[in-house]
């Protein structure tokens, strides 16, 4: 009997043991959020035209904004009498574009006569007169260079001041007097031509002494 006693008591305790020991649940961890694929958004064509025409006209308000600016740059110093439309400006503008253009092959060339084609009557009346070179001559910085004539003037004072020059904007002084000009980077001016209108024709006017 006492033996069976004491077996009782060791199956109790073995019982015991393996019950207390027994490993804890897991704890149950968050599912991960679960992501829907999606399919890409298409926008419809016309949306498309509609975004892009948006943008097309807002490029073309800003250039207008600065064709306007420049456009009252051009004409500040006209009176009212005198004052040119902006479809005359841009004309004028065009046409004195155009002709530096040529001119900076015509310089490139060194091509004299027709260079000459280019300058408007009175100048060249005024070149021509060997007391007005004299005079050119004299105010130049490098005095060893000779001017014999008009042809000389071109040659080393025309076109040492104006060849690969970026013009860009054009300065009315009067409705046929305008300059052509550089804008450099601080918004100031440099002149590098002058032209006047002759029955209608844009010519380059030469400084005067």
């Amino acid at each position: 009997m006492k033996k069976i006693y004491v077996l009782f008591t060791i199956v109790l305790g073995v019982c015991l043991i393996s019950c207390g020991s027994a490993p804890a649940a897991e704890e149950s961890k968050p599912e991960a959020p679960i992501v829907e694929e999606t399919e890409p958004v298409e926008i419809p064509e016309d949306e498309v035209q509609d975004l892009d025409d948006e943008v097309e006209l807002i490029n073309e308000e800003v250039t207008a904004e600065a064709d306007d600016e420049e456009y009252i740059r051009s004409t500040q110093a006209l009176s009212a009498e005198e004052l040119v439309t902006k479809d005359e400006f841009a004309e004028d503008k065009a046409e004195i574009l155009r002709i530096i253009k040529e001119l900076q092959k015509v310089m490139e060339k060194e091509d004299v006569e027709d260079w000459l084609s280019y300058v408007d009557t009175a100048s060249k009346n005024f070149y021509s007169n060997p007391v007005n070179i004299r005079k050119v001559q004299k105010k130049l910085p490098n005095k060893a260079i000779v001017l014999n004539g008009i042809g000389d003037y071109f040659k080393y004072v025309f076109i040492p001041s104006r060849k690969n020059r970026e013009i860009t904007e054009i300065r009315y002084i009067s409705k046929t007097n305008t300059k052509a000009v550089q804008v450099n980077d601080d918004g100031s001016i440099t002149r590098y031509y002058q032209f006047i209108k002759v029955n209608g024709k844009w010519y380059v006017q030469l400084d005067r002494v």
